[in-house]
């Protein structure tokens, strides 16, 4: 009964606030200069260290973005940090477009740094959603601030972080039964509760919904680099899209800026999803209207011709597949049509190199500059700076799934003494594998027929070490796939 007494009272207080006009004071400084400070971690580094003071400029504000960083730490460590005096925050900080940092700073000294108009807080991620954590941390938090704060005008507000992609593996996804809608619902909740406590909490930055109605678009689960933090690019846009929003009021739909290799539907669709958070934080906004149908129906009208490795190709009909970008969508056929498949590395590779093939005889006409290049991984002993991985991975997402799919593989290392198979093991419907002699290899190719994906539109393409492979190391190779598309 408690229980049912309290979720009701922090309803009504919830609505009490969204039901008022709630002006944001006027905190420019004489220089006309917004200042934001985020006390969080990686979660927040992921939102606010990238992109945003490029949003912003595009937008035609100057910024200088702080965020005060602990890694993997939450609320309640950061209240012991600042008992105890420990001074392990991070001072990340980026001003004119310059990033520094600077390690083994005291909380106090980062928020009297700057006469901060927006200062934020947040949850560590595996106690975003469970309210038991929040208290009395982030109480002492905002009063330890607002005895700091240099800005008699400061505003503050609570960053709504995101729940983890449906596979992630982190341990905390416990918490919430390891389900998204779970952690989701109850991040809302716990933010709602945090604002409806703290009347000093003017704002809240939608972070975690922005990500929830960009994974209703074609863009899928795509959003998390390892399960739980953001892609390098996508993700960080769309939480750099709502963080310009919600502090400005500017909407980013329609900006030509956005990171490299974030083509323009797909910078699109983020801003859409950044946009509607804004505007409804705690309700996942169904957008499978925006950029492509959220179940692809398109027939590509030609081969889909992919170049692996470091180096990109000059021939426009292959597209060029480079792991310093985890997902790519500007993925086109040979007639430079969209095809709206999504690529994915979902398990590393260990590196790229161009000792492949530099002449070839197979039938997927391959130029030099994609025959040699290639990515590389090895499963046993030490090379390099890079542990071993026993196999890499790559999601193709968004397919159609009314079509049957042929693959054509190729895996090439010149100057090898040694036999080095690589195996391809391919995932959808059904399973097929395949393999590759790799060693000086500039004739044979890989093709697995029939290809049907997964109802929701997945192929998984693992990459391996064969069993006829005899170096130390097991090395295997990937340098370039075609996908021929059939009704």
């Amino acid at each position: 009964m408690k229980k049912t007494y309290l979720f009701l009272l922090l309803c009504l207080q919830w609505a009490m606030i969204q039901a008022q006009e709630v002006a944001l004071p006027d905190t420019l400084e004489g220089d006309n200069i917004i200042r934001v400070l985020a006390i969080g971690n990686s979660f927040s580094q992921d939102a606010v260290e990238q992109y945003l003071y490029e949003l912003a400029e595009e937008a035609g504000v100057k910024m200088i973005i702080g965020n005060a960083y602990r890694g993997g730490q939450g609320l309640q460590s950061h209240w012991i940090d600042v008992t105890e005096a420990n001074n392990t925050f991070e001072y990340r900080k980026v001003q004119d477009g310059q990033r520094s940092n600077i390690s083994h700073m005291a909380l106090a000294d980062i928020i009297t740094d700057e006469p901060w108009q927006y200062i934020t807080f947040q949850q560590v991620s595996q106690e975003s959603g469970l309210t038991v954590t929040f208290e009395p941390y982030l109480t002492h938090l905002i009063q330890y601030t607002q005895g700091l704060q240099t800005n008699p005008n400061a505003v503050y507000g609570y960053h709504q972080t995101w729940a983890y992609s449906h596979d992630s593996t982190h341990s905390g996804f416990a918490n919430y039964g390891n389900r998204q809608e779970v952690m989701y619902d109850s991040i809302c909740f716990a933010v709602q509760y945090a604002m409806a406590m703290h009347p000093e909490l003017s704002f809240v930055v939608p972070s975690g919904t922005a990500i929830q109605n960009a994974r209703t678009t074609y863009l899928g689960d795509n959003m998390n680099r390892d399960g739980y933090h953001l892609d390098l690019k996508i993700g960080r846009y769309i939480a750099a899209c709502t963080w310009l929003e919600a502090i400005t009021g500017i909407s980013s739909v329609g900006f030509s800026y956005s990171p490299d290799g974030v083509d323009f539907v797909t910078a699109h669709t983020c801003q859409v999803a950044a946009h509607n958070a804004v505007e409804h934080p705690f309700e996942c906004t169904v957008l499978d209207y925006e950029g492509f149908r959220a179940v692809n129906d398109i027939v590509p009208t030609g081969l889909v011709k992919f170049n692996f490795g470091q180096e990109r190709t000059t021939d426009p009909t292959w597209n060029d597949i480079m792991p310093a970008t985890r997902t790519y969508t500007n993925i086109l056929d040979t007639n430079m049509n969209p095809t709206a498949i999504l690529m994915t590395f979902t398990g590393d590779f260990g590196g790229a190199n161009k000792n492949g093939a530099p002449y070839t005889t197979t039938r997927m006409l391959m130029p030099s500059d994609v025959s040699q290049s290639a990515l590389w991984g090895y499963a046993t002993g030490k090379f390099g700076t890079q542990g071993p991985r026993g196999s890499a991975t790559i999601r193709l997402s968004h397919l159609n799934p009314e079509l049957t799919y042929e693959l054509t593989i190729f895996s090439s290392r010149m100057g090898s003494q040694d036999f080095r198979q690589t195996s391809f093991i391919v995932q959808g419907e059904d399973t097929w594998a395949d393999a590759i002699q790799s060693s000086n290899n500039s004739s044979e190719t890989a093709t697995i027929k029939g290809v049907r994906s997964t109802a929701d539109g997945h192929v998984t393409l693992t990459v391996m070490p064969g069993a006829i492979n005899t170096s130390p190391n097991s090395f295997y190779y990937l340098n370039a796939m075609t996908i021929k598309a059939h009704k």
